[in-house]
């Protein structure tokens, strides 16, 4: 039975360490996504850590790209997701913002098979610049990924961190 295994890390480098500690118990880099709205935090951490290219979903390159980032800046529209690994296919470029249970990355995490309450509440701490890394398991080593997650500094999913 597959399982996902979802870390929230405040830093890049707790996340790379934690992904790479993932690696060493034997989980390969096609198992691993990460998932925030900083770019150049998960282009980082897909060179360190081997994962992958960032991905930021269509329209977020050249003159649109451009013209997007200036008015994500001045908040005429959504920010968007930019993610690398398996998962990033179906979660780089879904909106983040006020209403996440309605479309953008909770609606994509819920696509890939975290639940909606969950997956509203990883919305949010990538919408605060958190790093959600996902690990997809076949029911081998969940408690030990979950252990190693803590040891590296993961946020727990509800958390005054949020505020």
């Amino acid at each position: 039975m597959t399982r996902l295994v979802v870390g929230i890390f405040g830093h890049p480098s707790d996340a790379s360490l934690s992904i790479n500690a993932v690696q060493e118990i034997g989980i390969k880099a096609k198992d691993i996504s990460v998932v925030t709205k900083q770019k150049a935090v998960v282009e980082r951490i897909g060179k360190d850590t081997g994962i992958g290219q960032a991905k930021a979903g269509v329209g977020n390159g050249g003159l649109f790209g451009t013209a997007k980032g200036l008015a994500v800046g001045l908040a005429m529209m959504p920010d968007s997701a930019v993610a690398a690994g398996p998962a990033a296919p179906k979660l780089a470029g879904a909106g983040l913002g006020e209403e996440p249970q309605i479309d953008g990355l909770a609606v994509s995490l819920i696509g890939i098979g975290i639940p909606k309450a969950d997956a509203i509440a990883y919305a949010q701490h990538a919408e605060q610049e958190h790093i959600i890394v996902i690990v997809k398991l076949n029911g081998e080593n969940s408690r030990q990924v979950e252990d190693l997650f803590k040891a590296h500094h993961a946020i727990p999913l509800r958390s005054s961190e949020m505020d």
